[in-house]
């Protein structure tokens, strides 16, 4: 269950299969790339999901549609203040907590609306991040979602998401920016919602180097995995191009699981996310 936005640092995987590739090889098994490469990836993952899942319940809370059960994984110490004049919801971390579910974050984040309800379709959400950080990982840039449709008989709203000026900081001061583009149709239920995630992102990784992603088949992300802290979409590919190399990832068939299976030149390797 990863975004599209936070997938550059598997692109990774190709420069190790590209590396391997510049010498003699007469090894006639094939090189796997860096793996653990994976595990950075699962991590821009998880901040961002978790700002989704902490989106649509702030809105439920403050009364702008989007109903979703449960409650805001919101610690004590977080408050969260509503500006109807000026369509603001700022939620403030301050210097740190831990929430129920164990997620630290600190900083704030400001949702700028437009319209009175979320539901109608052409309302928008802006989200901006000040020193706002997410298990010691730090969020830059500006999310849009935008209502594109509604389906009210199958409870269903289609949103377009764009980030722009993206940025990942880990706490060595490592970082990922990266721009994205996508669609994610929302199906809402008693039991939770659950997201089919289309689109497109383009970055520069770690190391500086550009990628390009696509979603080749949609990543179906699920509230009841989010719940068990397992944030990897449960069904889906998604495509990489690095340095005119490809790798793609298979999130399953549809299980609350953190295993996936990486295509590279040369191989498939299952790979299990800690």
């Amino acid at each position: 269950m990863k975004k599209l936005s936070q997938f550059p640092l598997l692109i990774l995987m190709c420069l190790g299969v590209l590396l391997f590739s510049c010498g003699e090889n007469t090894d006639p098994v094939a090189p796997e790339p860096d793996l653990d490469l994976v595990e950075d990836e699962f991590v821009i993952n998880a901040a961002f999901e978790d700002l989704d899942y902490l989106t649509l319940e702030v809105l439920q809370s403050s009364g702008l549609g989007l109903r979703t059960m449960g409650t805001a994984d919101l610690c004590a110490g977080a408050t969260v203040n509503h500006n109807q004049n000026t369509k603001t919801i700022i939620v403030d971390f301050g210097q740190g907590c831990t929430s129920p579910n164990g997620v630290m974050r600190k900083g704030k984040i400001t949702l700028v609306y437009s319209g009175s309800n979320f539901l109608f379709p052409g309302t928008s959400i802006s989200t901006t991040f000040e020193g706002y950080e997410v298990d010691g990982i730090k969020i830059d840039g500006t999310r849009t979602i935008t209502n594109g449709g509604i389906d009210l008989v199958n409870s269903r709203v289609t949103l377009r998401v764009k980030i722009e000026n993206g940025k990942i900081t880990w706490p060595d001061n490592s970082s990922v920016t990266y721009t994205s583009d996508q669609t994610r149709v929302v199906s809402l239920s008693e039991s939770g919602y659950e997201a089919s995630i289309t689109g497109t992102a383009s970055g520069v990784s770690r190391d500086g180097n550009n990628y390009s992603a696509v979603v080749t088949e949609a990543l179906l992300v699920k509230q009841s995995c989010v719940d068990e802290g397992i944030y990897i979409p449960s069904s889906g590919v998604l495509s990489f191009t690095y340095s005119l190399i490809s790798v793609s990832v298979d999130y399953g068939f549809g299980t609350c699981d953190k295993t996936v299976e990486i295509t590279y030149p040369g191989g498939v390797k299952e790979f299990t996310i800690d």
